[in-house]
């Protein structure tokens, strides 16, 4: 019996303790396998009132490249592009994101650099009453072995803002 609710935990749980993400569409799906790299982080430049302990311009997001993209949809016309290989990308492992599991911070956190993943992100735009704002969860993430063949980077370094493709902000 305690097998059976230990796998049913498993299954369910993920499920059950996801963020709740309110009504969106979503625009776009890309299944990647991705080598970790290293974590960015970006500080707080003290430019409004609230800095640095009110304003959450402060960041922190996990880097990956893309090796093979798997899976890629966009249903409509707007949303995210394919990720090629050879790409950077980043999630977010400082703040809760809405749609996605608190597991996946975690086991962001616990890779090392050159571990490869297999990763589902989603593209969604939120509407509510009061605001319109993208959404990018992480919805799965898995260990995978490490490919023998690695893509030549294809942009620069993620040490700024605007350089960063902001996955599950």
């Amino acid at each position: 019996m305690k097998k059976l609710f230990a796998c049913a935990c498993l299954f369910f749980g993920p499920t059950l303790l996801a963020a709740p993400l309110p009504p969106a569409e979503e625009l776009a799906s890309n299944t990647v396998t991705a080598i970790y790299e290293n974590i960015v982080e970006l500080p707080c430049y003290h430019r409004t009132a609230d800095c640095p302990d009110k304003c959450h311009h402060a960041q922190r997001f996990a880097r990956f490249r893309v090796v093979a993209n798997e899976g890629y949809s966009r249903p409509g016309e707007y949303g995210d592009d394919k990720l090629e290989p050879g790409v950077s990308f980043a999630v977010d492992v400082k703040n809760d994101v809405e749609g996605q599991e608190p597991t996946v911070k975690q086991l962001v956190l616990s890779l090392c650099e050159g571990d490869a993943v297999r990763l589902t992100i989603r593209h969604y735009y939120v509407k509510t009453e009061s605001a319109h704002y993208p959404v990018r969860p992480v919805t799965a993430i898995e260990r995978i072995e490490r490919p023998a063949q690695l893509p030549a980077r294809k942009d620069g370094p993620l040490d700024h803002v605007d350089g960063i493709m902001p996955i599950a902000l």
